[in-house]
């Protein structure tokens, strides 16, 4: 039964479930119309909200795949990345939406920077969204490889908003992302990270929430970028993270090497697939400097270290170390 008093469901024309979970000490809200007489009506539950506007239902099934194409590009802030794309100057193509992915330290978020100081040097809006790090703490760091954040913030370029997932639930954060879309009206986006996002709730509803997301974005043209922090022993898998990889257009992956014989670390970086444009598919060594990001060709002898290759059971071998043990 539906009611506490007795009172029978088929005399109500309407019924309207409200419901209220706690999962990992997070309170989500529910609502489902389970009859309305009379009239057609959506018969999934929908998480709402109540906050100062009001009450704010958001629809589970409100992602739609009619979004425009376009041949447009927009650069990544890395000229040297730019090239690794071909046709019309390189770069992501503008309104798609792109995942960074790699291990602690690797320079993902330095990657997603650059992308945003490039979009507010082209007079672009570009909404930062940043899961780990303060504004303050983001700006300072990445003033250290030549990307001064605080510049465009000031000039209202660009809006750093830093929150903790496990304050709120999935939803609240995807009202909030809607909101800041309809008031600071950006044609670029980062999410950083978008792991700290996915731990917070099972599959099924990260799914539904990253595609919702994803939706929004690309409804309104916005190029989004996505950061993802994967473990030292999965850096190479490419089966992706729950059904992100599926929605991404375009998947960069960074990772770590070793050179003289493990004496030395540095960076490697590589495009895993681009939707609808061609790219290199070489490794290239990835240089963090005071003055940028600068992509090199990879040197002989850069691998994967002896236990990396253990864990991941795969290591970068250069092409013509490669032909050698061939014979060619």
């Amino acid at each position: 039964s539906f009611t506490r008093h007795g009172l029978e469901e088929f005399i109500s024309d309407c019924i309207i479930l409200l419901d209220n979970r706690v999962r990992q000490q997070v309170s989500t809200r529910r609502i489902r119309v389970i009859k309305y007489r009379g009239s057609n009506h959506g018969t999934n539950e929908y998480p709402f909200v109540i906050d100062k506007d009001g009450l704010s239902v958001i629809p589970i099934t409100s992602a739609g795949l009619d979004h425009p194409g376009t041949d447009e590009r927009v650069s990544t802030g890395v000229p040297s990345l730019d090239k690794l794309f071909a046709g019309g100057g390189g770069g992501y193509t503008k309104g798609s939406t792109v995942l960074i992915s790699g291990t602690a330290g690797t320079g993902k978020t330095s990657l997603a920077a650059a992308f945003a100081v490039e979009s507010c040097k082209r007079g672009e809006r570009c909404l930062y969204l940043s899961y780990e790090e303060s504004p303050g703490q983001l700006i300072q760091n990445m003033r250290s490889i030549g990307f001064d954040l605080e510049r465009w913030s000031k000039k209202g370029t660009l809006k750093i908003v830093s929150t903790r997932p496990a304050f709120f639930g999935l939803e609240m954060h995807l009202l909030d992302l809607y909101k800041i879309l309809a008031d600071f009206k950006p044609t670029s986006v980062v999410i950083d990270p978008l792991t700290s996002l996915i731990g917070q709730a099972d599959a099924s509803e990260i799914k539904s929430m990253l595609t919702r997301m994803i939706d929004a974005l690309k409804s309104k043209g916005i190029t989004g970028v996505f950061t993802s922090l994967v473990s030292s022993t999965a850096q190479n898998d490419t089966s992706g993270e729950i059904g992100v990889s599926s929605l991404i257009d375009t998947w960069i992956i960074v990772r770590e090497l070793e050179e003289d014989q493990g004496q030395k670390r540095t960076r490697g970086i590589y495009i895993v697939k681009s939707r609808g444009t061609g790219h290199s598919s070489d490794v290239q060594k990835m240089i963090l400097s005071d003055d940028g990001i600068h992509l090199l060709p990879m040197e002989d002898g850069a691998t994967a270290g002896a236990d990396q290759k253990k864990k991941v059971g795969k290591g970068l071998v250069p092409t013509k170390l490669m032909q050698k043990s061939k014979g060619v």
